[in-house]
Parts: C-alpha cells; sequence; structure tokens
C-alpha cells in the first residue's frame, strides 16, 4: 500500500528537496500555505502530514488541531527551529507523532516515515477486513418471514460465543454451509481461519493427509512436508461437510481428534495438537447410520452436541418471495442487469413447486431467468423448469379415483423419474424416501431403468 504523505512548507525550495528525497517511496502531495494544506486536507487521501511549525498565512499547530478534530486517522510529524523547541514539545501534547528539528538528516525524516507508514498500512488493513467481514456477516443474513428459520437464526446467533461441536442436518441446498458461516462470523474465532472439508468429494486415500497433513516421504509423491486442514485452522474454525460419507478408519481418527485435540501428520510420530472450533454437516440419516453399523456411536455423540436441522424450502414456502427478490438483487449486481421485479404468477407457482433441489435450487433458477431476460419483469417464460415442476407437484401424474395405494405409488415413482432424469438422488428427495427404498420400488415395481 503506497502511504500518502502532505509535505507543507512555505519555503518552496526546502519543501521541493524534501519532496526529492521521499517521492520515490511515498506518495508526496505539497503544500505552500495553510489555506492550500487544508484544501488538500479537505480534497485528497492523505495518511502522514509532514509541516512546517511556521507558515505565512497560519502555523502548523493549526494544522495540527484540524488533524486532530476532522482527520483522527493521519498522523503529524512536526519540523521546526532550534529556536521554537518548546513549540515542538507541545505539538507533541496536541497530538503530533514527532518533531524534528532544522536541520536535520533526510534519513532520520525516513525512518519516521517508514515506521508511521507500517503503522497506516496495518491500520487499513485491519479496516478493510473489518469492512469484509461486515459485508460477509451481511451476506449471511437469512432472508426470512418464517419463524421457524427465525428461530434458527436466533439459535446460531447464541450459540456462536460457544466452544461446542454443532451438527447440521438437512437436505441437499437447504443452506447448511450458510448456517456454518454464520456461526463462525458470528463467534469469537471470526477473526481466524474457517477451513471447510467436503469428505465426499476428496477420496478416502487422500482425506486423512488433507485433514491432517504429511511429512516427507510419507506416501509416493510426498515431496515435502505439508500441514493438514485442521493445523492451518488453529484458533478457527472447521466444518466438516458431508460427515456421513466418512469412511470407517477416518471416523476413529477424527473421533480422537474431536476428544483431545491431538494428531500426528501422516508418517509422523510427533502429536501435535490445535485449538479448533468443529462444525459438522450432513444430508444423511446418522442415527440410521448408527444403528445400521455404517457410523460410530461414540462418534454421533460427539459430533451431536448441539443439533440443527436445517428445514427443506418446501416447509417454508412463506419465505419464497423473498429469497426470489434478495437473488434477483444479487445478480442484478453482478450480471449489471436492472431487473426490477417478478410477475406474482411465478410465485404462486414457486410456492407449489416441491424443490427437491431447495434453496440453492431456487438460486439457480433465479440467476439462469435473471442473465437471460430482456424484459424487466420475470415471468414464467423465464422458468420453463418451474412451470413443468409444478404441475407435477399438482397431481398430474395421471392418478386417478379408484386406483389402489400401490397403483398410485408405482405411477408417481416412475412419472418422477421420468421428469428428473432417471436422477435417483433427487426424486429420493421428491418422493421424500431413502435411496435404498426408491431402489427396492423399482424392482417391486419392475419400473424400466435407465
Amino acid at each position: 500500500m503506497n502511504t500518502s504523505v502532505l509535505l507543507i512548507d512555505d519555503d518552496v525550495d526546502a519543501l521541493q528537496a524534501l519532496c526529492m528525497g521521499i517521492d520515490r517511496e511515498f506518495a508526496v502531495l505539497k503544500a505552500t500555505s495553510y489555506k492550500d494544506a487544508i484544501q488538500l486536507l479537505n480534497t485528497q487521501e492523505v495518511d502522514i502530514v509532514v509541516t512546517d511549525l511556521k507558515l505565512k498565512d497560519g502555523s502548523g499547530l493549526q494544522i495540527l488541531n484540524h488533524v486532530h478534530e476532522n482527520l483522527p486517522h493521519v498522523s503529524v510529524i512536526v519540523i521546526t527551529a532550534y529556536g521554537t523547541v518548546e513549540t515542538a514539545i507541545q505539538s507533541i501534547r496536541s497530538g503530533a507523532y514527532d518533531y524534528l528539528v532544522k536541520p536535520f538528516r533526510l534519513a532520520d525524516l525516513k525512518r519516521l516515515l517508514y515506521r508511521l507508514s507500517e503503522t497506516q498500512n496495518l491500520r487499513k488493513e485491519n479496516n478493510r477486513l473489518r469492512q469484509a467481514l461486515q459485508l460477509e456477516k451481511r451476506n449471511l443474513q437469512f432472508v426470512t418471514v418464517s419463524n421457524r428459520m427465525k428461530r434458527i437464526y436466533s439459535l446460531a446467533q447464541q450459540i456462536a460465543e460457544s466452544r461446542s461441536t454443532v451438527l447440521i442436518s438437512g437436505e441437499t441446498g437447504t443452506g447448511k454451509d450458510i448456517l456454518a458461516n454464520l456461526i463462525h462470523y458470528s463467534s469469537p474465532r471470526y477473526q481466524q481461519p474457517f477451513i471447510k472439508i467436503d469428505c465426499a468429494s476428496i477420496p478416502e486415500n487422500l482425506l486423512e493427509a488433507e485433514l491432517f497433513g504429511y511429512e516427507k516421504g510419507a506416501f509416493t509423491g510426498a515431496a515435502g512436508q505439508k500441514r493438514g486442514k485442521v493445523e492451518m485452522a488453529h484458533m478457527g474454525t472447521v466444518f466438516l461437510d458431508e460427515i456421513g460419507e466418512l469412511a470407517p478408519f477416518m471416523q476413529s481418527k477424527l473421533l480422537r481428534f474431536l476428544q483431545d485435540g491431538e494428531f500426528e501428520r501422516l508418517g509422523s510420530t510427533q502429536t501435535l495438537t490445535v485449538d479448533v472450533r468443529v462444525l459438522a454437516a450432513t444430508n444423511a440419516d446418522l442415527e440410521k447410520k448408527v444403528k445400521e453399523g455404517t457410523f460410530r456411536s461414540d462418534l454421533f455423540y460427539r459430533l451431536n452436541v448441539i443439533a440443527i436441522n436445517m428445514p427443506p424450502l418446501r416447509e417454508h414456502t412463506e419465505d419464497i418471495p423473498f429469497l426470489i427478490q434478495s437473488f434477483i438483487e444479487k445478480y442484478n449486481a453482478i450480471n449489471n442487469k436492472q431487473i426490477q421485479s417478478v410477475d406474482p404468477q411465478v410465485v404462486k407457482q414457486a410456492q407449489r413447486y416441491p424443490w427437491p433441489g431447495n434453496i440453492r435450487e431456487l438460486e439457480n433458477m433465479v440467476e439462469r431467468a435473471v442473465v437471460l431476460s430482456r424484459e424487466p419483469v420475470l415471468s414464467l417464460m423465464h422458468f420453463p423448469g418451474l412451470a413443468v415442476g409444478s404441475e407435477s407437484a399438482e397431481g398430474s401424474i395421471g392418478a386417478t379415483v379408484g386406483m389402489s395405494l400401490m397403483e398410485i405409488e408405482k405411477l408417481a415413482v416412475e412419472k418422477n423419474l421420468i421428469y428428473y432424469n432417471y436422477d435417483k438422488n433427487r426424486v429420493a428427495q421428491v418422493l421424500q424416501t431413502g435411496l435404498a427404498t426408491l431402489y427396492r420400488k423399482i424392482k417391486e415395481y419392475q419400473i424400466q431403468d435407465h
């Protein structure tokens, strides 16, 4: 960051000499009078002021007072002749950073400027981080009028202050990752790392190295030491997404880490300890997995200290109009568009749609509509999937009075498979059943499988 320095002296030659001495390291502004200096201070971004105490139309003390009252982030160095050192000392008491007595060495001025520059750059970086964090928090605010979602938001704010492990459950796309971000950025750890680990996307044989790191030579290709994600998150938060996909051998290693914060890098015998808070999320039924023997019960209880279930969008459809408007504003800004609103018919259809992909699916639909629309108001023509999906949700699968429950069930499975292009994970979500149950129904009803 290039520090801006305002030099003030009514001696033009002295001013030019100072400027030539520092203009390679700093962004320099010059003023030869009190009036010009005040104008620059009011119109330009200034980090440091270097001013002579005696000016023809004012004084360095007046400059100092103006800065102190109006620009408290600006640092001031005063320059004085030998006979006015007492005045310079008074300026220190009034808030100046330091003073130099004429004649002084350029190196002395640079020493002060470098020191102040480091302080100013640190201040700017802290401000930037604070603004980024505030923006992050605003982006993580729940867009909701639902009492159920408001209670979840309130609970997240409450538990953010603690160190307890949190298990967030819910269908894909319900906002589990947003809730985890909200908990971290509302916690005392908000300035520390927030590291996400997707347990489902990392191959089993690499997950241990990704989590806990490794030493040189630990395996083929390990050319050097590498810190793991949990070590990198020291003093911060680790978010373990899709925790239900952990292999059994990793479940035991994670359990030990959760119990005492200890681990070893792959290929090392040295035990390391870190201080991290753990948040976990899953779209699987972990209690069912525990009963089936595919998930350790002790790990489940260690994770399930505080449990939060994110409801599917179909259970808080009153939020849909507000979510749509929020996504319109978001993608207007990203794509430089000016979509003003959405046709009420879109909202009506959206509140009937089953939303198997939940809020993520809604956001994707709105993004597509905003990008492709040439009109200021989004209509059903911009949501082709929504219209078809809504008809399917309203009972156009072809069931008639007199059909048996088995016949209706077979028809529901068959029609949804066709509509969702045989994406069985999605069909299972729509029908609110397990994937294994869906496969069993396909076989039981002899439905053609693609």
